[in-house]
C-alpha cells in the first residue's frame, strides 16, 4: 500500500500525521508533496478490539479527527464500506455504523450512485450528541470469515513472493488465469470428489461479484429484459450478497424459508415465474441446517422439469467425520451452478469461484469482461500456488476441526438457557442463533453491549422480508479466541438468565419456534412481483395458555406429541407441548419440557433445538 505515491511508512499511526497537521484554514498536509489519500489514511487508523470504545465509535472518532485536522479535505471520497472493511480487517457492519455516525454529525454526505464524501468540519453551532459511555469489548460475536491470525502467514508471504517473480502475461483474462482455474478444478476434485473441468470455472473477487456475473448472464440467456423481470427464490436467512446481486441484475427476489432439513424446496412447485433458486446446501447461515438428501433430489427434479437454474453456494467445506451427501452438481447436470470461496481469511479481497454449465461460460465471460474489479496477476498466481501445494485444503480442515470443538462449547454453554431463548445450532458452520421473543431482542442486545459483548441481529439476515420471520441474536464464533468465547458465552448466559426471571414475573409470551419443517399442503398460493415469502398457507394460531388436563404435565405433553406424525411434525410437536405448558408452574414446566425433549429430541437429530 502506498500513501500519496510514496511507500507506506511502518509503525506510524494517525497521531503521527496529526502532529504535522496545519491549523484550520492552512494548507492541507501532504506527504512527499502530494495530498494524503483516504486509502493511505487507512494505514494509520488504529482500531483496537481491547479498547474502551466500540469499533464503530473508534473508527468514527479517528476519521472525524482526520477531517478536523485537514487530512481529509472537503470533497474527498471515502472508500466504500466493503473496501474500508477489507483495509482495516473489520466487518462491513462496523464501517457502515461509523459512516452513519459521521453522516449524523455532518462530517460526510452521501451522493446517490457515487459514494460517501467529506463535507468538511461541521459548523461549531451544530449541537453534538454526546457519546454514551462504553465498556471494553470482551467478545465480538459479529460473524466473520476467520480469525485474523488463523491462516499461516508465512505460507501466504512465500506464495506471494514467488508469484511476484513471474513476468506479466498481458491483459488479465476475464474468467481468471488458466493456472488458477486449473488449480480450482483440481482442488474441488481432490476435496469434494467433483468432476470439474477448468474451462467451466470462473474466478471472481468475492461472492457478490460472482453472483452478479451469474445473474446478469442468466438474465441475458432467458431474455428477461424482453419478457419482464425474472424471479429467483433465495434461501433465507442468509448473507446479503445473493439478494443484492440478483436485484442489481434486475431480478425479483422471493424468500425460501429454512427448517431443520434445509431450504423448503417443496414450495417451489407452487410459485409462478421462478427461474432460479439459491440454496446453501452444505450449511445455512446462521442455522447451520444442511439440505437433506430427499430435498436435494426434489430440487434437482424441479430444475430438470422447469428448466430453472440452481445456485448452490458453499462457504463451509465438509470436515472430518462429515458424511458426504450427493452434490447438486451430480444430481442435475447442466442446471446447477456451484459457487464458493477458497480464500476466506487469507488476504483482501479474497477469492470466489463459479462452476458453470457450459452454455453459461461465454455469457459470464462477456459480463466479466466489462467489469474492472479483477484479481491481479500476482494474486492469482499466489492463490494457484497455495491451492497446488494444498495449503488451503489443510487450512480448511484445521478450521473445520476448530468449528466442531467450538460448536460443542456453545451447545454446552447455551443449551440450558431455559425458556428465555431457543438455541439453533446446526451440524456445520461457525455460527449459532438464539431465537427470542421479538420484543426482547433490543433489550438483550443493549444489555450485552453494556457488558462489552457485540452480537448480530437475526432479522438483519432476512434480505427478503416476510411477516413471520423469527427474530433473535446471531453468534459468530469462528474468529474468537478461547478466552473471548468463554467470557462472551458467560455474558450471554447471564443476560438470558435475567430475561428468564423477568419473563417469569411478567408472564411474557414464549420463544418463537424454530422455522417449521415441511408438512404436506393441499395448496400453495402463487406470488406476484416484489419480495415475498413462499409459504404453504397461513400459520396455525397459537394461544398463550391452555387448559390443564388430568394426568400431570408429563403425560399430557407426551400424549399430545404422540398424536402427531413423528417424521413430518416433530417441530410442531414442540409448539403443541409448549402451549400446554404455558399455564403451569415453574416446576411442572421443567418436567413438561423434559418430556417434550425426550419425545422429540431424537426425531429432530438435535436435542438442543427442544
Amino acid at each position: 500500500m502506498t500513501l500519496g505515491g510514496t511507500p507506506m511508512p511502518r509503525g506510524r499511526r494517525l497521531a503521527d500525521l496529526l502532529m504535522a497537521a496545519p491549523t484550520r484554514g492552512g494548507r492541507p498536509p501532504a506527504e512527499g508533496g502530494r495530498m494524503v489519500t483516504a486509502e493511505g489514511l487507512a494505514a494509520y487508523l488504529d482500531i483496537r478490539r481491547d479498547s474502551r470504545g466500540h469499533l464503530p465509535q473508534q473508527l468514527m472518532e479517528q476519521l472525524a479527527e482526520a477531517i478536523r485536522a485537514g487530512l481529509l479535505p472537503a470533497g474527498t471520497r471515502l472508500p466504500s464500506t466493503r473496501a474500508m472493511a477489507l483495509l482495516l480487517g473489520v466487518s462491513r457492519g462496523v464501517v457502515v455504523s461509523a459512516y452513519e455516525l459521521l453522516l449524523a454529525r455532518g462530517f460526510v454526505e452521501g451522493r446517490p450512485r457515487s459514494g460517501t464524501y467529506v463535507t468538511g468540519e461541521p459548523s461549531p453551532y451544530r449541537r453534538s450528541i454526546p457519546s454514551p459511555p462504553v465498556r471494553p469489548v470482551v467478545a465480538d460475536f459479529t460473524p466473520r470469515a476467520a480469525a485474523p491470525g488463523a491462516f499461516p502467514l508465512a505460507a501466504w508471504r512465500s506464495a506471494w513472493r514467488q508469484a511476484s517473480y513471474l513476468p506479466p502475461n498481458g491483459e488479465a483474462a476475464p474468467l481468471g488465469s488458466a493456472a488458477l482455474r486449473e488449480a480450482v478444478a483440481e482442488h474441488l476434485h481432490r476435496t469434494r470428489g467433483l468432476g470439474v473441468e477448468a474451462r467451466d470455472v470462473v474466478v471472481a473477487v468475492g461472492l457478490r461479484q460472482a453472483c452478479w456475473f451469474l445473474f446478469e448472464a442468466i438474465g441475458q440467456l432467458i431474455g428477461q429484459r424482453e419478457a419482464g423481470a425474472a424471479a429467483v427464490a433465495v434461501e433465507q436467512p442468509a448473507p446479503e450478497y445473493p439478494v443484492r446481486a440478483a436485484r442489481q441484475a434486475g431480478w425479483t427476489t422471493h424468500a425460501l424459508p429454512v427448517d431443520t432439513e434445509g431450504a423448503r424446496v417443496d414450495l417451489l412447485d407452487g410459485a409462478d415465474g421462478i427461474r432460479a433458486a439459491v440454496v446453501f446446501a452444505e450449511g445455512n447461515h446462521p442455522f447451520g441446517a444442511v439440505l437433506s438428501q430427499p430435498r436435494r433430489r426434489m430440487l434437482a427434479a424441479w430444475a430438470q422439469r422447469t428448466g430453472g437454474y440452481l445456485v448452490d453456494i458453499c462457504t463451509e467445506q465438509t470436515g472430518a467425520g462429515d458424511r458426504p451427501l450427493p452434490s447438486l452438481l451430480d444430481l442435475a447436470s447442466g442446471r446447477v451452478v456451484l459457487a464458493g470461496t477458497l480464500g476466506d481469511g487469507l488476504a483482501p479481497p479474497g477469492l470466489a469461484y463459479l462452476v458453470l454449465p457450459r452454455p453459461l461460460v461465454p455469457l459470464v465471460a462477456r459480463v466479466a469482461g466489462g467489469d474492472d474489479g479483477r484479481l491481479g496477476g500476482t494474486a492469482e498466481a499466489a492463490f494457484a500456488r497455495l491451492l497446488g501445494d494444498r495449503t488451503i485444503a489443510q487450512h480448511v480442515r484445521r478450521a473445520s476441526r476448530l468449528h466442531v470443538r467450538r460448536r460443542e462449547e456453545v451447545r454446552a454453554a447455551l443449551a440450558p438457557v431455559g425458556r428465555s431463548a431457543r438455541l439453533v445450532l446446526g451440524p456445520r458452520g461457525a455460527s449459532a442463533a438464539l431465537l427470542l421473543p421479538r420484543q426482547t431482542v433490543d433489550p438483550v442486545v443493549t444489555e450485552l453491549a453494556g457488558r462489552g459483548v457485540t452480537v448480530g441481529r437475526l432479522s438483519d439476515l432476512y434480505q427478503v422480508r416476510a411477516g413471520d420471520d423469527p427474530d433473535g441474536i446471531v453468534l459468530g464464533f469462528g474468529h474468537l479466541t478461547d478466552e473471548e468465547l468463554h467470557h462472551g458465552l458467560l455474558a450471554v448466559r447471564t443476560v438470558l438468565a435475567g430475561l428468564t426471571r423477568a419473563r417469569a414475573g411478567r408472564g411474557v409470551d414464549g420463544v418463537p419456534a424454530h422455522p417449521r419443517p415441511a408438512r404436506p399442503a393441499s395448496g400453495r398460493r402463487p406470488h406476484g412481483g416484489g419480495d415475498t415469502e413462499l409459504t404453504p398457507g397461513a400459520p396455525r394460531p397459537r394461544s398463550s395458555a391452555g387448559p390443564r388436563r388430568s394426568g400431570g404435565p408429563r403425560r399430557n405433553a407426551v400424549q399430545r406429541v404422540d398424536q402427531l406424525d413423528p417424521a413430518a411434525d416433530a417441530q410442531l410437536a414442540i409448539g403443541v407441548g409448549q402451549m400446554q405448558l404455558d399455564g403451569l408452574g415453574s416446576d411442572e414446566q421443567s418436567l413438561g419440557d423434559l418430556a417434550i425433549g425426550q419425545a422429540c429430541g431424537c426425531q429432530l437429530g438435535d436435542p438442543a433445538l427442544c
